[in-house]
């Protein structure tokens, strides 16, 4: 609970200068995925091209926040942030070669700068996530 309030502070503190921020929070989703050295799956909130994502941040299933962007403080693993060419930078993780350990519930955190009339919105989702892991190489018998 308290790095949430953490990093929402922080947040908030960045924008101290902004009139007003919106909260959306968008629907749970559970999602099963393979998982093995061969195969990745990402996890991310969209946002549309014309707006700039300003901070991501990631809170693990053990309650730990982590600032994905726009500086990528998420522990070295299997566990990453997806960066792409701006503007197309959004708030997403992949995971590659995961172990299945890291099966949870992962809550992404958008900050979004709207072109249109410059406002911002805080944007959160919760992923329920469950991994498991397959062998390619290993023939069905």
């Amino acid at each position: 609970m308290v790095p949430k309030v953490l990093a929402l502070f922080v947040i908030a503190t960045a924008l101290s200068q902004a009139q007003a921020v919106t909260q959306i929070t968008l629907p749970d989703q559970h999602h099963t995925f393979l998982t093995n050295q061969l195969i990745g799956k990402s996890l991310s909130i969209p946002k549309s091209f014309l707006d700039r994502l300003e901070s991501c941040h990631v809170v693990f299933p053990n309650g730990m926040v982590y600032e994905a962007f726009p500086n990528n403080r998420l522990p070295s693993g299997p566990i990453t942030f997806l960066h792409a060419a701006q503007p197309f930078t959004s708030c997403a993780i992949g995971f590659l070669d995961a172990d299945v350990s890291l099966s949870g519930t992962y809550e992404l955190m958008s900050l979004i700068n709207h072109s249109a009339d410059n406002s911002f919105s805080l944007t959160r989702q919760s992923f329920h996530l469950t991994l498991i892991e397959i062998d390619p190489w290993k023939a069905d018998s």
